[in-house]
């Protein structure tokens, strides 16, 4: 997401620290997401230009112990099927009538979903006990995420796959506005593990009277004799767990896809194109140079394997009807612009260093001219290229796609397709036959001037929610900066204030709080492929093949009102990287245990990965999932803050250090 009064960039003209360089490893942070501690039993306006509907075929069918809606409770197995083919054994079968309905009438389609095997890792589990106090009902809140763990927590969500105990936390959806239909919303400190099990109990609930809230009586019924698979899954896991399934108010079961359903698309992308450019790059043209003092601006193309319908532009979908797993195939080529900014003063004996700059919410790549011209002053290249599917061409597409969300697929197919081209970018800037070739990449005596070893990605904001995925396929670069970032847009959208200018066309459209809720969480299924909720499990830790894992450094702005902190602590508990402490000074966080789960930076200059915050000052977030609205927006601001700067100088070095500017208190800039 981006700052609508400037865009986020992390690199201007105070970019004039010399640059430190060191060995290491990626960061091998302690778990701090899940515990082993054992679970035990307490006492106590419609769419002007609507499709068909799509055709309905025999499906899955509602979960009647959650009547409030079909879907509920949320992820569920039981909108599941058996499917050998899978990693999981499973495949998506919603109920084709189940679906949330928009104004105009049309449910949502449900064969793009039915097609993974299994939830998305951000998934927020949901449902709804009518009259319920979360406070009195001691569920642990967002300032209090180690609440959850204890032996008398009410909220219970374990991974069945490992019998671990996952730190979570409870809300109630803010914008629900009836308290016996407003969604009860479980939020897991971290990504859910691809294809593990878990299960959500919940228990010793009372209403906002101090009443205990009586158990479900459907699930009670189940459990006192399972009629189905479903049935005996949880009341097995409820047992293994040492607990007792007459105690829970409700219980269910879900599994998180499998890395192959996420990532199989993309990655099958590119290892085919792998295989046809080998160690190579993808054919380019240099179109136009504009000289300058510090720097050329060169502007060009390249074509890359279309794996869209149509000519790959916004609204077109994979070719991949034909695949149950969606894998698409190849249908031509197309075209992809890039912009660069090449430092003057590089020569084939001093090259430069390049950082591939993924810009702000649905803008475009000239976002980077700005940060470029800067940069060159101090001898650092960049380019930039579409953020394919979240750029501004895609803009008409979202907003069709938040009226009828049948339609939403395009966009993280589109995405997806953009990250291919990201990964081609890099192959041009670091491979020995991509821009070197070019005069406008080379000195006067035609020495290459880029550093093909020294690459990097700045992603800031929609860039750093989604710059996890092409780099975690990718061994042309190994540090990535993720500034302002988050996981999980279902997590995003109702707590940043760029949703107000989509949020009354999407309430239009679905009108019902609960619908919105669950359309937030079907979105969050598609785009998993797309952004880091869906790829950083394997970023830092356990890449692919072919790639290699990253040191990543986390930059945050304490109070943002645009990508909110949770999301980017949710990150950074996914990644498994340490913080750089302290975080905030004493008093400015509103949790029991500030930046909970995450391990200290042991020492710095820090070779690997890390997490630094920022404060300006902001007041501290609302605890519900609502916009930080108090204060000036801290979003944009770290560029104008030179000992910021000076980190990313740094850190884009290869392994490059976290380095401390703040001298060992906490980093801020206060008025």
């Amino acid at each position: 997401m981006s700052s609508r009064r400037t865009l986020p960039v992390l690199v201007s003209i105070t970019l004039v620290a010399a640059a430190c360089s060191g060995g290491g490893s990626p960061s091998e942070a302690g778990d701090a997401t899940t515990t082993s501690a054992p679970a035990v039993v307490s006492s106590t306006t419609p769419p002007t230009t609507a499709t068909a509907p799509p055709e309905l075929v025999p499906s899955g069918s509602c979960d009647r112990a959650d009547p409030a809606a079909c879907l509920l409770p949320w992820p569920n197995d039981r909108f599941t099927r058996s499917d050998a083919t899978t990693e999981t054994g499973l495949r998506i079968d919603f109920p084709v009538d189940g679906t949330p309905t928009n104004a105009a009438g049309i449910p949502i389609g449900v064969d793009e979903w039915n097609r993974n095997d299994g939830f998305s890792p951000a998934a927020m589990p949901m449902t709804v006990i009518p009259g319920l106090d979360p406070d009195a009902s001691a569920l642990a809140p967002v300032t209090d995420i180690g609440a959850s763990l204890t032996d008398d927590s009410s909220l219970l969500l374990i991974d069945t796959t490992t019998g671990e105990r996952v730190p979570a936390w409870a809300e109630l959806d803010s914008s629900g506005t009836d308290p016996d239909n407003t969604a009860l919303m479980i939020v897991p400190a971290a990504a859910l593990a691809e294809g593990h099990e878990f299960l959500v109990a919940l228990r010793d609930l009372v209403d906002t009277d101090g009443v205990p809230i009586a158990a479900n009586p459907v699930y009670l019924e189940r459990m006192a004799a399972p009629a189905d698979q479903h049935d005996a899954t949880t009341r097995d896991a409820l047992l293994a767990a040492g607990l007792d399934p007459a105690a829970m108010t409700i219980a269910w079961t879900f599994t998180v896809a499998s890395g192959e359903s996420i990532s199989g698309r993309l990655r099958a992308m590119w290892a085919e194109t792998r295989a046809e450019i080998g160690d190579g790059a993808p054919a380019f043209t240099v179109e136009q140079v504009e000289t300058g003092d510090l720097a050329n601006i060169v502007s060009g193309s390249f074509e890359m394997p279309n794996y869209l319908t149509g000519d790959g532009s916004t609204g077109n979908v994979f070719n991949n009807d034909g695949d149950p797993d969606g894998i698409p195939t190849r249908n031509g080529t197309m075209t992809t612009e890039f912009v660069c900014t090449v430092p003057t003063q590089a020569s084939g004996d001093d090259p430069a260093p390049f950082v591939l700059y993924g810009y702000g919410l649905l803008g475009s790549r000239t976002q980077v001219l700005g940060l470029g011209a800067a940069a060159a002053a101090v001898g650092i290249g960049f380019c930039a290229i579409d953020f394919l599917g979240m750029s501004t061409a895609d803009v008409p597409t979202v907003i069709g796609a938040l009226q009828e969300l049948t339609l939403f697929r395009s966009q993280p197919d589109r995405m997806q397709q953009g990250h291919l081209a990201w990964l081609l970018m890099g192959r041009l800037l670091a491979g020995e036959d991509g821009f070197v070739t070019d005069a406008a990449f080379q000195d006067p005596a035609g020495a290459g001037i880029v550093a093909r070893d020294r690459l990097s990605f700045l992603g800031a904001s929609q860039g750093g929610i989604l710059g996890g995925a092409s780099s975690a396929l990718t061994s042309d670069w190994t540090q990535v900066i993720l500034a302002v970032p988050g996981l999980g847009y279902n997590l995003l959208l109702p707590r940043s204030i760029d949703f107000d200018d989509f949020s009354p066309l999407f309430t239009e459209s679905y009108p019902d709080p609960l619908d919105q809720a669950l359309v937030r969480e079907l979105m969050q299924m598609l785009w998993d492929r797309g952004e880091n909720a869906g790829w950083a499990q394997h970023l830092t830790t356990d890449p692919y093949d072919g790639a290699s894992a990253k040191n990543v450094l986390i930059l945050a702005a304490f109070g943002d009102h645009q990508v909110a902190n949770v999301s980017t602590d949710k990150l950074a508990r996914t990644l498994g990287i340490p913080i750089l402490a302290p975080g905030l000074a004493d008093g400015r966080s509103t949790d029991v245990v500030p930046f909970y789960g995450l391990d200290e930076i042991p020492n710095t200059p820090y070779n690997g990965s890390g997490y630094i915050v920022w404060d300006f000052g902001t007041p501290a977030p609302p605890t519900a999932n609502t916009p930080p609205r108090a204060g000036e927006d801290p979003h944009g601001k770290l560029a104008d803050v030179p000992d910021a700067l000076r980190i990313v100088a740094a850190f884009i070095e290869p392994d490059g250090p976290v380095i401390d500017v703040c001298d060992g208190g906490p980093c801020q800039t206060l008025e």
